[in-house]
């Protein structure tokens, strides 16, 4: 059985959007800013390049290492069972595994190209100045033309995706048998739009700290990525102890906390007693109605067993889960929305716009493809 693969973010090094990330730092030293994301727009970049290279450094690849998720994606691979990886990271981490059936959706660093002349050059050629917060500019072009910056392969917000994305796609999605997305809030387009190209008898699984309730999954494991992948592996290792060997994994399984611990009860409400009359009689012999027999239920939404979990110690107890049928798990690390009700559909991914437009864009809230995030 193949598998297709989509992994975006898992759990390994700083944020962009933690109180003392990238994006909060980037505020206070370009307060001119529109927004934090303008970090990453083609025409905001094109105009000042400044607040990319002082951050640049700090998602240069080579600072980190792959995470177990990485490595259970490698040996799916080893195994003929993975289809395609499709990242939106641009770390390469990928590289280190190795994962060779990848699609860098949104870029890398390993190269750069100028953008006035077009030269590319090696991510080596321009370490320096990036680890130094300096502009890189073109070796062939001429010293005064200041735009002459040698930019960073990666897809910046308005540009277009790499062609071998779009051919991969048009091949993988009649020939996977399963889905995975994990760690994105699949806002991106068009890598958004993935999992809506499949047909619907293909199952589809999120691995992620938060729900994503403008999208629909037969399965829904909520929590810190490395850890879900963890469990998985101490699964499979019962069936192939290959599993069990990856590297990072610890053989343990979580103990599985009952959803109904969670569920809040609710006391029968009684009737006021009103004296008979001989017009009563009657009604009084005739049996109760359904809803009148089933005076005491157990009832609550999903948000109610959320909220409820939000307060209790399951999310710090990194040995246990809540399964919350039919078809979620809330693991350790898990985020979830409280607002939002269990089949809350979102009528922004009804519009038409935009939808066959393969530059890459965002929602609001939205962030680069990103590097691994706490």
């Amino acid at each position: 059985s193949e598998k297709f693969a989509y992994e975006s973010a898992c759990d390994l090094v700083p944020d962009f959007r933690s109180r003392n990330g990238i994006y909060a730092r980037l505020r206070e030293e370009f307060p001119e800013l529109p927004n934090p994301q303008s970090m990453f727009d083609i025409e905001y970049f094109t105009d000042d390049p400044r607040p990319f290279f002082r951050f640049a450094k700090e998602i240069w690849p080579g600072q980190y290492q792959p995470s177990l998720a990485h490595h259970f994606i490698s040996e799916l691979e080893r195994q003929d069972k993975l289809l395609r990886n499709y990242t939106q990271n641009i770390d390469s981490l990928e590289h280190l595994c190795p994962i060779t059936r990848l699609i860098q959706c949104h870029g890398s660093f390993s190269s750069a190209t100028c953008r006035v002349c077009h030269h590319s050059v090696k991510s080596d050629e321009i370490k320096e100045e990036i680890l130094q917060q300096k502009i890189p500019h073109c070796p062939k072009c001429p010293t005064d033309r200041p735009d002459a910056i040698l930019k960073p392969d990666i897809v910046f917000f308005g540009e277009q995706l790499p062609d071998d994305f779009h051919k991969a796609i048009s091949l993988d999605k009649t020939q996977c048998d399963l889905l995975i997305v994990m760690g994105s809030s699949l806002k991106v387009k068009p890598v958004s739009l993935v999992s809506e190209l499949l047909s619907s008898d293909i199952p589809q699984i999120l691995i992620n700290r938060e729900r994503l309730p403008h999208k629909t999954f037969d399965i829904e494991l909520l929590g810190n990525c490395d850890v879900i992948i963890n469990e998985i592996c101490s699964r499979l290792s019962k069936i192939d102890p290959v599993f069990g060997q990856i590297k990072n994994v610890q053989e343990k399984f979580l103990k599985e906390i009952p959803y109904e611990n969670f569920l809040p009860t609710q006391e029968p409400e009684r009737k006021k007693q009103k004296l008979s009359t001989d017009n009563d009689d009657q009604q009084q012999q005739q049996p109760s109605s359904e809803s009148e027999l089933l005076t005491t239920e157990t009832s609550s939404s999903p948000k109610q067993i959320f909220s409820s979990l939000k307060n209790s110690s399951v999310f710090n107890d990194e040995s246990s889960y809540v399964y919350c049928p039919p078809r979620r798990y809330i693991f350790p690390g898990a985020e979830i929305d409280f607002s939002s009700d269990d089949d809350e559909e979102d009528d922004d991914d009804n519009d038409d716009d935009d939808d066959d437009n393969s530059s890459y864009e965002t929602d609001d809230e939205e962030e680069l493809p990103r590097k691994n995030v706490e």
